[in-house]
């Protein structure tokens, strides 16, 4: 296969994606089907069992991309060389903006994280559900690998059990899933603006006080 042709297969399957994540977005995963993504791709449903058998093995892969988004945005912070306030702060706001930018993705992420609401009815299906809550924990390990070290050298705080702690500014940082909707016109300097005002509050309850 020519890499013109690998790029145009590739591009097919992310704008693929990118339907089927507005779809599961805007009607529910019960009231999307095949049908609802193909007419939405404008295409016929060929195209999409080309590349997936089933809406739930199409719902797996839009959540799973949803995971490797928020990875992407995160690692620049997680991997810096930087003080570890600094890198919580990098990969909170580099969480926040993808929740903010590809938004229709992390409602299906959201989606995916409370999958049990869906049954699995294949092995294949449950291998991915298993493989998902892995890189779900993975990533929440980071944060919470970063709080550690940051309660270390005292320049982060927590209260008597700091998994709540971690989990509370998770739920700040996740907070756009259920409140914010994307308009015709956004900027990266509004989803910046965004970013900065949600980062700023949830550090607020994390940082040291002064002594």
């Amino acid at each position: 296969m020519t890499e013109i042709a690998t790029t145009a297969r590739n591009d097919r399957y992310e704008e693929l994606l990118t339907a089927a994540a507005e779809c599961f977005q805007s009607r529910g995963f019960d009231a999307t089907s095949i049908d609802t993504v193909a007419r939405h791709l404008g295409a016929t449903k060929g195209r999409v069992y080309h590349y997936f058998p089933s809406k739930m093995d199409l719902f797996n892969a839009v959540r799973d991309r949803g995971m490797d988004i928020v990875f992407q945005a995160t690692d620049p912070g997680y991997f810096a060389d930087l003080p570890v306030l600094d890198r919580l702060e990098a990969m909170a706001r580099g969480h926040v903006n993808a929740m903010l930018q590809h938004h229709s993705f992390m409602l299906v992420l959201k989606d995916g994280l409370l999958m049990r609401r869906y049954t699995t009815t294949t092995d294949f299906q449950k291998e991915s559900l298993s493989q998902h809550i892995a890189r779900r924990d993975a990533y929440e390990a980071r944060f919470r690998e970063l709080l550690a070290m940051g309660l270390a050298e005292g320049s982060l705080r927590a209260g008597p059990d700091p998994a709540i702690t971690v989990q509370t500014f998770m739920s700040a940082l996740n907070g756009p899933v259920a409140w914010f909707r994307p308009r015709p016109g956004d900027t990266p300097e509004k989803y910046d603006a965004i970013a900065e005002e949600i980062v700023r509050f949830a550090m607020q309850g994390l940082r040291a006080l002064p002594s």
